[in-house]
C-alpha cells in the first residue's frame, strides 16, 4: 500500500515539473526543431559555405562602358547611323551634334585704322618683295586688315609666318576658320560586346569615316 502511495506521488510531481518546464518556469526554452532553427536564422539566404582554402565568390562586375565617334559624317549619312543603331540595339546611348573642324588657316595683318594706313602697309610689304596679299575693304571686323595668304594645314601657315618674321613682317597673324554644320559628329556609348556587334558590318558609306574614341567633353 505504502509502495502504490509513493509510485503515485512520484507520477504528480513529474507532472507537475513537466508542465513547469513548458511554461518556461525554469527559463527559457532552447530551440527545438530544424523549421524553428531556420526561423530563428538572420538572412540564411545570403550565407555562403566556403571550403577551407578556397577564396570567397566574388560577384561579378557591370561591363565597363565605352564610345565610338564617327566624324565627319553628312547629315543625311548621320541620321541613318542613328536610325541603324537604334534598331540594332536600342539600349546603346547614341547622340549626333554638328561638328565644327577647322577649314584653313588665315596669315593677316591684323585691322588698320583707316584705309590709308592700311594703303602705306601694303606699299611696305611691296617693297620686301611680299606678293599675293591684299587690303580686305569690305565692311566688318576685318576691314582694313591685310590678307596674306590661305592655307590648308597649320604647319604651312607657320612655315609662311616664320618667313614673312625673316623679312621684318613683325605683325602678321594666324587666324583659324572653321565651316561650323556642314559636318557631324556621331557618339554611340555602352558596353564594349554590345557596341561593336552594333556597328558590325556597317555600309560602306556610313563606316567611311572609321570610327575612333569620342573626343573628351568640353567642360
Amino acid at each position: 500500500m505504502q509502495v502504490l502511495r509513493t509510485t503515485f506521488f512520484l507520477l504528480v510531481l513529474g507532472n507537475l515539473l513537466l508542465f513547469a518546464w513548458g511554461q518556461g518556469y525554469f527559463g527559457p526554452r532552447s530551440v527545438g526543431g530544424e523549421a524553428e532553427r531556420l526561423t530563428a536564422q538572420i538572412a540564411p539566404d545570403k550565407l555562403r559555405v566556403v571550403s577551407r582554402g578556397v577564396p570567397p565568390l566574388r560577384l561579378p562586375q557591370p561591363a565597363r562602358e565605352e564610345c565610338r565617334a564617327f566624324a565627319g559624317l553628312a547629315d543625311s549619312d548621320a541620321q541613318i547611323l542613328v536610325a541603324l543603331i537604334g534598331a540594332r540595339d536600342a539600349d546603346l546611348k547614341v547622340a549626333r551634334r554638328p561638328l565644327t573642324e577647322p577649314r584653313s588657316w588665315w596669315v593677316y595683318i591684323p585691322p588698320l585704322p583707316n584705309g590709308a594706313q592700311a594703303d602705306k602697309k601694303a606699299a611696305e610689304l611691296s617693297k620686301l618683295r611680299i606678293k599675293d596679299f591684299y587690303v580686305v575693304r569690305e565692311d566688318g571686323p576685318n576691314q582694313y586688315a591685310l590678307s596674306l595668304g590661305l592655307f590648308k594645314s597649320e604647319e604651312g601657315a607657320r612655315d609662311y609666318l616664320d618667313s614673312l618674321a625673316k623679312k621684318g613682317v613683325k605683325s602678321a597673324r594666324i587666324q583659324v576658320r572653321e565651316s561650323p554644320g556642314d559636318r557631324v559628329l556621331v557618339e554611340a556609348r555602352g558596353p564594349a560586346e554590345r557596341l561593336n556587334k552594333a556597328l558590325a558590318d556597317l555600309p560602306a558609306e556610313l563606316n567611311a569615316p572609321a570610327p575612333g574614341d569620342c573626343p573628351p567633353a568640353t567642360p
